[in-house]
């Protein structure tokens, strides 16, 4: 008896059901609706994260089958041991679709689908260098809201703060930077900080966050001199109060 073919055909109905949970033209998790549309968000991944749990125990199974297929096993153990997971690779099957029902019932009103469009619309605007700095840099706070601020996305906003002259773009790209300013990018905004001094402090934007990018490091001496510099001499009194805060002074009014 030809003990191959069954085999196949079960390894065959496992290979079609991933390639239809996985289909590779979904795009990645999202977010960005209703306050409601959290806990759906949360219910969602969760599902997800099973479905490929599930897929990667399907795998397991299928190679076992392979191999007990390809091994000269006595007839009997083998033809146990077979039907035995073939039980188990059917039961896995069945899971994985009350799984992506259950996925699509979460989101039957297409709030997380809706999220999910933006999210990744935001993310690829962010990395498309032929958008300008403000276009992108203005996608960050959705992608903080909803955590997909990742490492990339912090390389990209560096970069453009490192590529443009505009000391308001360098501004906007601190801001979006907010507690993932690096101190290896210190002396960069040092050395901007005096050109737009010397440039005669036209971009209090600039200036307000360069002063919340290197409050953290205000125990450096070279940027505890600046912040002093600033105190003590910017134009504008909210930012002088502001530099003062970062060196320990009177808290300062937000916004410029």
């Amino acid at each position: 008896m030809n003990k191959s073919l069954p085999i196949l055909a079960v390894l065959l109905s496992c290979a079609a059901l991933a390639t239809a949970v996985f289909n590779p033209n979904s795009s990645p998790g999202s977010n960005d609706a209703p306050v409601s549309a959290s806990s759906d968000q949360a219910a969602l991944t969760e599902l997800k994260n099973e479905i490929a749990q599930l897929k990667t125990a399907n795998a397991a199974l299928k190679a076992q089958l392979a191999e007990m297929n390809s091994k000269p096993l006595r007839i009997v153990d083998n033809t146990i041991e077979v039907e035995a997971l073939r039980k188990r690779v059917a039961k896995l099957e069945n899971t994985q679709i009350e799984v992506i029902e259950a996925v699509n019932e979460t989101d039957k009103y297409g709030v997380v689908a809706a999220m999910e469009k933006e999210i990744v619309s935001a993310y690829t605007t962010l990395m498309d260098a032929q958008q300008s700095a403000g276009a992108r840099l203005k996608q960050v706070a959705q992608l903080k809201r909803y955590g997909y601020f990742d490492e990339k996305a912090l390389n990209a906003v560096t970069e453009i703060y490192a590529g443009t002259d505009d000391f308001n773009e360098k501004g906007m790209a601190l801001q979006a930077m907010k507690g993932t300013v690096t101190p290896q990018i210190r002396d960069q905004i040092l050395a901007d900080l005096s050109a737009e001094f010397e440039a005669g402090n036209k971009s209090g934007r600039f200036r307000y966050y360069a002063i919340e990018a290197l409050e953290p490091m205000a125990d450096d001496p070279t940027v505890r001199e600046w912040l002093n510099h600033l105190a003590q001499n910017d134009p504008q009194a909210k930012l002088a109060a502001r530099a003062a805060q970062a060196l320990g002074g009177e808290p300062a009014p937000r916004g410029k």
